[in-house]
């Protein structure tokens, strides 16, 4: 789906959506269930079990599942407002919490992922291509991931610049959300820490006026989302577990001649401390130039803030632990 508008309301894009279903002749049981969600008529968990609800009970199972995750990633790509994007990433947080959907019928029923027939007998789990529906939620990687493919992709797709750049931020926010609020949940989101850090370093480690750095500024909003939003989870996942991202030419620059001096220029690709706090000074300097406008210059500081804060607690936390 198409974005129309750099900024799309919930309700524009719940209207196309609908559009669409009617034009297909399908029915509008998501369009009822998420406009209630949205207009907070009934919370996360109520509207993700009437949507198990709805997929569990149709004619066509594997359609009605499909429908679901295509619906959460279109509003994922086309929703502007911040919070309209927590509510969608709470939706999709309950619906990896409901129990197993099973075969509730007395008979045998198939089903063919990927030209892969199943057989669902009474009582089974329904697996849909690489898992159970609902903890392992098939599918919505793959959908997901063929969304992010970054600004200047867009826009050789023909989105207008500033769309394109929305679309980005869009997707970089509900993915942010997603990591930010899944700790207890049984599906992992780790595999989005790839695009934390390849659009933090496309960002903040790449010249906006060099070829290479043609998406930097396009990112920077979607950089200090994922620091603001869900930096604290990225941070510790960073210091606690080996994370790589390949060094930009400002990293290099900036830190070439302490890292050949330490022996650690073949670790040039870690995420470490050190690295994160060269991404505040660039947010500094960014916040500091005319490059950017006042509102991002606002953001690109307070990102910039966080992050020294999370070096000083995290210091502060491991010493503690010592004690």
């Amino acid at each position: 789906m198409e974005i129309v508008s750099s900024f799309c309301s919930w309700q524009d894009h719940l209207e196309s959506v609908c559009t669409h279903q009617k034009s297909e002749g399908q029915i509008v049981t998501l369009y009822d269930i998420s406009k209630d969600i949205f207009e907070d008529a009934i919370g996360p968990e109520e509207a993700a079990t009437k949507i198990a609800s709805f997929v569990c009970t149709s004619d066509d199972f594997r359609t009605a599942y499909l429908e679901v995750i295509y619906f959460i990633i279109g509003a994922a790509n086309n929703l502007s407002e911040q919070h309209d994007l927590y509510k969608l990433v709470n939706l999709t947080l309950a619906l990896s919490r409901l129990p197993d959907a099973r075969n509730e019928t007395r008979r045998t029923f198939q089903l063919s992922p990927d030209y892969k027939t199943s057989e669902i007998g009474p009582g089974d789990v329904i697996v849909v291509g690489e898992g159970k529906i609902w903890a392992d939620l098939p599918q919505f990687a793959v959908n997901l991931g063929d969304s992010m493919y970054g600004p200047t992709a867009y826009i050789s797709d023909g989105l207008a610049e500033h769309w394109a750049e929305q679309k980005w931020t869009n997707l970089n926010t509900f993915a942010a959300y997603l990591i930010s609020g899944s700790d207890d949940t049984p599906y992992s989101f780790d595999y989005l820490y790839l695009y934390t850090f390849r659009t933090v370093t496309d960002s903040l480690e790449y010249d906006p006026e060099t070829e290479k750095g043609i998406d930097s500024l396009h990112s920077l909003r979607s950089a200090c989302r994922w620091i603001t939003i869900a930096g604290e989870q990225i941070w510790t996942e960073s210091m606690r577990s080996p994370r790589n991202a390949v060094a930009g030419p400002l990293w290099h620059r900036k830190y070439h001649a302490d890292l050949v001096k330490s022996g650690q220029w073949g670790e040039r690709s870690l995420i470490t401390s050190q690295r994160w706090l060269a991404w505040a000074s660039r947010l500094d300097e960014l916040a500091g130039s005319n490059m950017i406008e006042d509102e991002l210059k606002f953001m690109a500081r307070s990102s910039a803030e966080m992050i020294r804060m999370f070096e000083r607690e995290w210091v502060f936390d491991i010493e503690d632990e010592i004690q």
